[in-house]
C-alpha cells in the first residue's frame, strides 16, 4: 500500500506542468504517454478530482490547477470542457431544443473539489474565490442546462463528451454497437439526468458549506433550500418504487421510457444519491442491498459502472472509455465516500480493498495505472498511467482515518 501511495503521487505530479500560453497558473495533462494525443489536452473538471488527492501531496500547485478554471471562466459563468494554454475549449455544438450553438461544459464537481482543497490547505482567499467561481458556474447550469424549466437538468447538445461517460453506455447510447453518429447516438439530452442532477445537488451542498464557513448566512440558507428543493424532486420523479434504485427520466413526460427503450438499466449512478447526501437512511439501504449484491455489483475488483445482470455488461476493458461494465476508481470513490457518510465505514473499507486490488494487481503485473479496470479479470487495454488514478492515495488517507 504504501508503494501504491507513492505511486499515486508520483503519476499526478508527473502530469503537472508549468503555467504557459494562456495560464499563469500550472496545469496537468491527462497523461504523460507520448502517442495519446486526447490526453494531452488540458485540464477537464472531472480529471480534476485527481485534486482531491493531490492537495496533501502540494496544496499550492492544486489550487493553482483549479485557478486555471477561474481565470478562464466566462463572463456569463461558463466552465467550458477543456481549459489551459491554449485557452477554453468550449467545443460548440448545435442544440436541436435551443435552436441554438451552445458551448460544451463537464461534469459540475468544481465546489467539491475546491472545498476539499481548502480543507487541506486552509486559505481563505482561494475559499472566497472559489465560492463566487462556484457561484456563477452553478448559476449557468441551472439556465442553460434546464431545457423545459421544470427545475431538473438535462446534458447539453454534445452530451457524449459532456456526461462524460461516453462509450457503451446502455442508457445514453442508442445502439449497442454505436453504429449511428454523435448526434443520433447520445439521448443525455433528451433525458432529466440523474447523474447531473445528484452533481448538481453535491455542488449546491458545497457551496452551503462554503457560504458557512465565509460568514454568508443568507446565500447559506438559499443554498440549502435549493438543495431540498432538487432533492425532493430527484426521490419523487427518479427514484422507483418497484425497487428503490434511482434511474434517468424522459424530459418531455417524466416516465420511465425513451421511446419504446426501458430507462430503468441500473448503473453506478444509481448509488450517487449517499454521495450527493441525497436520500434518506431508509432509501440507503435499500441502495446498499443492491450494492452488495455479488450478481450485480459487488465484484472483484469494485463496482462496475453497469450491474452484471444487465444485458449490455461486459468486463472486458479492450478498448478506452467503456461504461457497461468496467470499474473507473474515481466513480468507486464517490461509492466508497456515500457509505461513510451513511454509516457504513465497514463496507467503505471492502470496497477499498476491492479498489487497491485491483491498482496493486496491475501494479506487480505491469507496473500501470490504467483509465479503468475490469470487475472481473485482470487483462486490459485502455490507456496507461492516467492522471485521475491518483485517487487511490486519497482512498489509503481516508481507509486509515476510518481505521483510527
Amino acid at each position: 500500500e504504501k508503494i501504491m501511495y507513492i505511486g499515486a503521487f508520483n503519476l499526478a505530479r508527473g502530469c503537472m506542468l508549468p503555467p504557459s500560453g494562456e495560464t499563469s497558473h500550472n496545469y496537468y495533462v491527462f497523461s504523460r504517454e507520448p502517442l495519446w494525443g486526447w490526453g494531452h489536452g488540458h485540464q477537464v473538471l472531472h480529471e480534476s478530482l485527481s485534486m482531491l488527492a493531490y492537495v496533501y501531496l502540494d496544496a499550492e500547485s492544486a489550487q493553482g490547477s483549479q485557478r486555471v478554471y477561474m481565470e478562464q471562466q466566462r463572463e456569463d459563468g461558463l466552465i467550458a470542457y477543456r481549459h489551459g494554454p491554449r485557452g477554453r475549449g468550449e467545443y460548440p455544438h448545435y442544440s436541436t431544443l435551443y435552436g441554438d450553438t451552445m458551448a460544451t461544459t463537464s461534469a459540475p464537481f468544481y465546489s467539491w473539489i475546491n472545498y476539499e482543497i481548502y480543507q487541506v490547505s486552509g486559505d481563505r482567499l482561494f475559499l472566497e474565490d472559489a465560492y463566487y467561481s462556484g457561484k456563477r458556474y452553478l448559476e449557468w447550469l441551472i439556465i442553460n442546462r434546464d431545457a423545459d424549466g421544470d427545475g431538473l437538468l438535462e446534458w447539453g447538445p454534445y452530451g457524449i463528451i459532456e456526461n462524460v461517460r461516453d462509450w457503451y453506455n446502455a442508457v445514453f447510447q442508442v445502439s449497442a454497437e454505436r453504429y449511428l453518429d454523435v448526434d443520433k447516438e447520445d439521448i443525455s439530452d433528451e433525458l432529466e439526468c440523474l447523474d447531473l442532477n445528484l452533481m448538481a445537488i453535491n455542488e449546491i451542498n458545497y457551496l452551503s458549506k462554503m457560504a458557512k464557513e465565509l460568514g454568508f448566512k443568507p446565500d447559506e440558507s438559499y443554498w440549502k433550500k435549493l438543495s431540498v428543493k432538487m432533492t425532493g424532486m430527484v426521490n419523487e420523479k427518479m427514484r422507483s418504487p418497484s425497487d428503490g434504485f434511482y434511474y434517468h427520466i424522459n424530459r418531455v413526460d417524466d416516465s420511465w421510457f425513451f421511446m419504446d427503450r426501458d430507462l430503468r438499466r441500473q448503473e453506478i449512478i444509481g448509488f450517487l444519491p449517499m454521495w450527493a447526501g441525497a436520500c434518506d437512511e431508509d432509501q440507503a439501504a435499500v441502495l446498499v442491498k443492491t450494492l452488495t449484491d455479488t450478481t450485480k455489483f459487488w465484484r472483484k475488483f469494485g463496482v462496475p459502472t453497469l450491474s452484471a445482470d444487465d444485458p449490455w455488461f461486459s468486463p472486458y476493458v479492450d478498448y478506452c472509455c467503456k461504461w457497461n461494465g468496467p470499474v473507473w476508481l474515481l466513480w468507486d470513490y464517490m461509492v466508497f465516500r456515500g457509505l461513510i457518510d451513511y454509516g457504513y465505514e465497514g463496507l467503505a473499507i471492502e470496497l477499498a480493498d476491492k479498489m487497491l486490488l485491483a491498482a496493486g494487481t496491475q501494479l506487480s503485473k505491469n507496473h500501470n495505472y490504467w483509465e479503468s479496470f475490469s470487475p472481473d479479470n485482470e487483462v486490459l487495454n485502455c490507456p496507461t498511467n492516467y492522471i485521475w488514478d491518483a485517487i487511490i492515495a486519497r482512498l489509503l488517507i481516508d481507509k486509515y482515518r476510518l481505521r483510527r
